[in-house]
């Protein structure tokens, strides 16, 4: 008896030493990344390639029957699908490096946009919109490491409305409506929520769940809804529009990246190979027979040259597959005429430019955050759950219809976050507002007490488009959103807008005293006039961080990039599959989409090649 009780306090005590080290690991790992994340200077090109790229000779790194460009959400899953076929090799190009600790706390995450994991880019100077940031441009944040932005964004498991992809079919995509698509989000999730029977997955690689526990603020966003006539919802099932819990692409609280998901349990397979810190710059394709024959890269500051037996895939993302593409000759002729690149398709590539729309709203109440010290909030997360599992510390969804109260299909999106946020350094540089802007927000907000709403534009009316700055692929590209350019998207914003007003003067919320924070911006106009709502709507509102579009799939008739087969028109052996091939807008986030579109592009190989 004497021994059982000292091997158990020994093992206690081991345990609690253990414990106590882990914690400490993280306190140190979180103040040295949030304190890096504030100084780190974004790159404006991809230098770092720079002496790989004008190296003058080529090597060859040998064949394989598939390489894939980009290790994000698509190729993780492209990767993993295809190399369970024996007979097929792989080649996985990324050109960013490997996930960490620091990176799979939810919470923190706008704090990797600030890091070597983040691309870097910005748009041009806008037109219509992000008027309030330095020099006019947006930041957009795009994942430069394994599981692409998989591995930075919010975590949202959001597919979309059944309807978008119905329209999706018919534009004259067989095989993509909605009952097409449904068995590819189901593939790939396994599902710890309760949701809408025949509408969720269990086993696949993805998991999905709520963070814990629920927000305090939920039950007020929910009976405020409610009032509203807002039903509640399981937003990825039957009916979307209503309020939910957010499911959230987290395990045990931990971040769950479609590289922590799908690579990690593919990456020992021999016909696999991934290769990070590897920029490809070029899809090798024969000017005779129209065919792609592999890939020029750069890595470890040589150039090499793959061939690809089979196909090319590129997976790149909705910024650098259509710059990759008419870096190859794939692309609008004028264009790429001007820059002096062969032209080999001539596509509108880079055209068709689709982002969501995001707007904060500050309320203040007398909701108080409860104060909990660091060490307690790293054991939550080290046990799955507390505010470090939460992506933007998120307090609930809704999904509301602004022009017509019968149709099915979501125009707006609305999340509530509850305090604390980010502290009050790194929100400047997320959303790049100028100083102006800056000093009179933060003038105004208490980042540590006010709740933010976040209004998103679902379904805009305005396009943008990616364009090659020259025709090196050292140079960014180009990034236009010329969002707001259509005054349909300002008035279903302002829409938007209304209905948190009218959220906050509910029941539910008057129960906790919230009003609205008036900011002194537009100062010239009336508070609440529909000039002074606009004048917020362009000096305030950021592209959301979902492109896509940008290498559309549709019909071969001049307006699209790919067929339904993911295959590019006039190109053989080259596949696109990423969220550039989406041919409209979705009602939700795009990370579920698009690892649906790699799912069924795995489906579509196998089969062209005879293994399904």
């Amino acid at each position: 008896m004497n021994f059982l009780l000292t091997t158990s306090w020994y093992l206690f005590t081991v345990n609690l030493i253990s414990c106590s080290i882990t914690t400490q690991y993280y306190q140190r790992l979180i103040n040295q990344r949030t304190k890096e994340a504030l100084e780190y200077k974004l790159p404006n090109s991809n230098n770092e390639f720079k002496q790989g790229v004008e190296c003058e000779n080529t090597e060859e790194y040998g064949e394989f029957d598939f390489v894939i460009v980009g290790a994000g959400s698509a190729g993780s899953v492209l990767a993993t699908r295809l190399s369970e076929i024996d007979d097929f090799s792989i080649l996985l190009l990324e050109a960013g490096g490997e996930e960490d600790d620091f990176s799979q706390i939810p919470a923190l995450w706008s704090y990797n946009q600030f890091s070597e994991k983040n691309w870097g880019y910005y748009s041009i100077p806008q037109k219509h919109f992000c008027l309030g940031m330095n020099n006019r441009q947006c930041a957009v944040p795009r994942g430069k490491l394994l599981g692409g932005t998989s591995s930075i964004n919010g975590m949202m498991y959001s597919r979309g409305n059944c309807k978008d992809f119905d329209q999706w079919y018919q534009i004259g995509n067989r095989g993509w409506s909605c009952k097409d698509v449904l068995p590819y989000f189901k593939k790939s999730e396994n599902t710890q929520i309760h949701g809408d029977e025949n509408y969720h997955g269990k086993g696949g690689f993805w998991n999905v769940e709520y963070p814990l526990p629920d927000s305090p603020l939920y039950q007020n966003f929910v009976n405020g809804s409610l009032e509203l006539k807002q039903p509640i919802v399981e937003y990825n099932g039957k009916n979307q529009i209503g309020t939910s819990h957010i499911q959230s692409n987290i395990k045990h609280g931990r971040r769950q990246s479609l590289a922590t998901a799908f690579l990690d349990n593919s990456r020992h397979r021999r016909n696999l190979k991934v290769l990070t810190k590897t920029l490809v710059t070029k899809v090798v394709i024969d000017p005779q027979s129209k065919k792609a024959k592999g890939v020029e890269f750069v890595t470890r500051n040589k150039k090499f040259h793959v061939r690809a037996t089979k196909e090319v895939i590129v997976s790149a993302g909705a910024i650098n597959t259509p710059q990759l593409l008419m870096l190859s000759g794939v692309g609008p002729k004028d264009e790429l005429s001007k820059l002096k690149i062969p032209v080999v398709a001539d596509l509108p590539v880079g055209k068709n430019l689709i982002e969501h729309l995001i707007l904060t709203l500050m309320v203040r109440s007398d909701y108080t955050a409860p104060k909990i010290c660091i060490n307690e909030l790293i054991q939550q997360y080290l046990n799955g759950f507390g505010a470090l599992t939460k992506g933007g510390n998120m307090g609930g969804v809704g999904y509301i219809q602004t022009k017509n109260d019968s149709s099915e299909v979501p125009t707006i999106e609305i999340l509530v976050s509850a305090p604390p946020h980010i502290d009050s350094s790194i929100f400047q540089r997320e959303f790049n507002y100028n100083k102006e802007i800056i000093d009179r927000l933060l003038g105004t907000i208490d980042p540590q007490r006010d709740i933010f709403f976040y209004i998103v534009l679902l379904h805009e009316k305005s396009r943008g488009r990616i364009f090659l700055n020259s025709g090196s692929p050292i140079d960014f590209p180009n990034i236009d959103f010329n969002m707001l350019s259509e005054q349909e998207d300002v008035d279903t914003m302002i829409e938007g807008v209304k209905y948190v007003q009218q959220l906050i003067k509910t029941h539910a919320f008057r129960k906790i005293n919230a009003n609205l924070l008036e900011v002194p911006i537009c100062t010239n106009f009336k508070i609440s006039s529909k000039e002074y709502m606009e004048c917020l709507i362009r000096n305030l509102a950021i592209s959301g961080s979902h492109p896509c579009g940008t290498a559309a799939m549709g019909p071969n008739n001049g307006n699209f990039v790919v067929a339904d087969t993911l295959q590019v028109h006039g190109v053989g052996n080259l596949r696109v599959v990423d969220a550039s091939i989406f041919p409209s807008s979705i009602s939700g986030h795009l990370n579920a989409p698009t690892v649906m579109v790699a799912e069924k592009a795995a489906d579509l190989i196998k089969k062209e090649h005879k293994y399904l």
